[in-house]
């Protein structure tokens, strides 16, 4: 692994010092920071659970226990830790979670460590943000790192183009759309109030949803399509189905409208957000993810002189590269992407 206060493992696993993982589980390491709940930044979390101490944002903590399993309420090695505000670690190293903008508890990771440097990680993260750590080294999501990854639109644009989709669409029959999740929540929000047909959903999203609400996010009322509501709505003409992780859309063809909401670069075009497949078959483009300018505006807000692109993503090169070119006094160079050190 590099001299450098951080990088990045081939598993995924961002590491801030010698002391903490990030989004991942490396033998010797004590503590994990898990950054948000989407899969590709679960990796080991079982085994993370035994031999870690975990810490989150309160509204990660949350919806973890909502579908993972009820033992994690039990657990005393889950810390959950209030965002922008600071929290010391036993190895005295100083902790401090910040909103990322990305999904519900999502946070950037900021580490003062015992040798007094700040580290951090950006984890996944959408721009602007109210607040961005502030680190003398940075490791940086670089999933959209490509200077062919800017937008050509607004966010504004995609929910008005997904609703104006949706609102036409519905003129014909069913609408189903997929999102993963925390897209799926904001898919909910753009929607509800805005559709007066029944929006239907499984048990699993619902208690999903639930944590949103609780959290004092309004997203409105789902019916289960196995309550009777749900039964027969679904034999009307005209409703709204969610699908998110754990639902599946079916391999069956869909006769009515389907509907893929996904990052935006699944639409083949800068310039638009909607990608028309058939006459009932689309996708929109809402991401939750900042562009390639807008990751550079974010690298130059964190004040950090030393950028570790990860590597792992898919553009971690071309944005090392970018960043030496354009940010004039900051030096970036991709993860290693290193295996983790053998114990024995």
């Amino acid at each position: 692994m590099s001299d450098s206060a951080t990088d990045v493992f081939d598993s995924g696993a961002v590491r801030l010092g010698t002391n903490v993982v990030c989004d991942g589980f490396v033998e010797g390491y004590n503590f994990r920071i898990q950054t948000h709940v989407h899969d590709d930044h679960m990796a080991d979390f079982n085994t993370s659970k035994g031999r870690q101490d975990i810490f989150m944002s309160p509204e990660t903590f949350a919806l973890l226990n909502a579908f993972l399993n009820v033992e994690i309420p039990y657990r005393s090695n889950f810390y959950k830790i209030q965002r922008s505000v600071e929290y010391k670690l036993p190895d005295n190293s100083k902790l401090a979670l910040l909103p990322s903008n990305h999904m519900l508890g999502s946070c950037q990771v900021a580490l003062e460590l015992s040798d007094g440097r700040k580290v951090g990680y950006s984890g996944d993260f959408g721009w602007p943000l109210d607040e961005v750590i502030q680190v003398d080294e940075l490791v940086v999501d670089s999933t959209y790192g490509s200077p062919n990854s800017i937008r050509g639109y607004t966010q504004a644009t995609a929910e008005e183009c997904l609703l104006e989709l949706v609102c036409k669409r519905l003129r014909y029959g069913p609408v189903h759309i997929y999102a993963h999740r925390g897209t799926v929540e904001r898919v909910l929000h753009i929607i509800e109030g805005n559709v007066r047909v029944p929006i239907l959903a499984s048990e699993r999203l619902i208690r999903e949803v639930k944590v949103y609400q609780n959290h004092g996010i309004s997203l409105g009322t789902l019916d289960s399509i196995d309550s009777e509501e749900g039964i027969s709505a679904s034999r009307q003409r005209s409703y709204v189905r969610l699908y998110s992780k754990g639902d599946g859309f079916g391999n069956e063809p869909i006769v009515d409208t389907s509907i893929k909401c996904s990052a935006y670069m699944a639409t083949r075009s800068t310039s638009s957000p909607l990608l028309s497949f058939s006459e009932n078959s689309f996708s929109v483009a809402l991401s939750n993810h900042a562009d390639f300018l807008e990751t550079l505006e974010y690298i130059k807000a964190t004040g950090a002189r030393t950028v570790i692109t990860d590597n792992t993503r898919n553009h971690g090169v071309e944005l090392a590269n970018a960043i030496n070119e354009r940010l004039p006094g900051v030096k970036a160079r991709p993860s290693n992407n290193d295996p983790p050190p053998r114990w024995y």
